[in-house]
């Protein structure tokens, strides 16, 4: 298994060796002999590289909205850490969905159920508050920005972490005898 240094390098990779290889080589090859087959080759590179990318939020838009029966108001590439599935993070006005990738969905967060959330370069952490405990969701996202903004909107400022505040007053406390 080939390691990558993000989550997304598979999708440049594939825009990358497409456009090279269908893009570029082919039609530089075929074009002596049949124009038509550099014609056809460049096609496939935008079908590999835009039209997949087209099809797999299409699809990802369609069955979030078929679950929630809201329309989706922003949707990013994204990763779940636990089971690095690969798939798309929607927003809709009460709800935060996890489409995979030619999956089922099974995370569907509602917004006011959101009790914090931390963002740490591209890798996002909502907890959400469940009637016996809370649970972590992680996920990493390709632009957090855009995440970010949309979840304060939707669910409100993110509470701090119910320890922050105990290990804050120790340290203040350690702080003030040394003075």
């Amino acid at each position: 298994m080939v390691r990558h240094s993000s989550p997304f390098s598979g999708r440049y990779s594939r825009y990358v060796l497409s456009i090279l290889i269908f893009a570029v080589l082919t039609p530089i090859i075929m074009w002596e002999s049949n124009i038509m087959y550099s014609v056809i080759s460049i096609v496939i590179a935008a079908l590999l590289t835009v039209g997949y990318d087209v099809l797999t939020r299409q699809i990802a838009i369609r069955k979030a909205e078929k679950m929630v029966n809201e329309q989706s108001s922003l949707i990013v590439h994204a990763v779940k850490r636990s089971s690095e599935r690969k798939g798309y993070l929607v927003l809709t006005d009460r709800f935060v969905v996890f489409v995979p990738l030619w999956k089922k969905i099974k995370t569907v967060l509602d917004t006011e159920q959101v009790v914090r959330h931390e963002f740490d370069g591209q890798l996002i952490e909502i907890t959400v508050r469940f009637p016996n405990k809370h649970r972590t969701f992680r996920f990493f996202v390709s632009s957090p920005e855009k995440v970010k903004l949309m979840l304060d909107a939707k669910s409100g400022e993110s509470l701090p972490y119910k320890y922050d505040k105990m290990e804050k007053n120790k340290t203040d406390k350690k702080h003030r005898t040394a003075d």
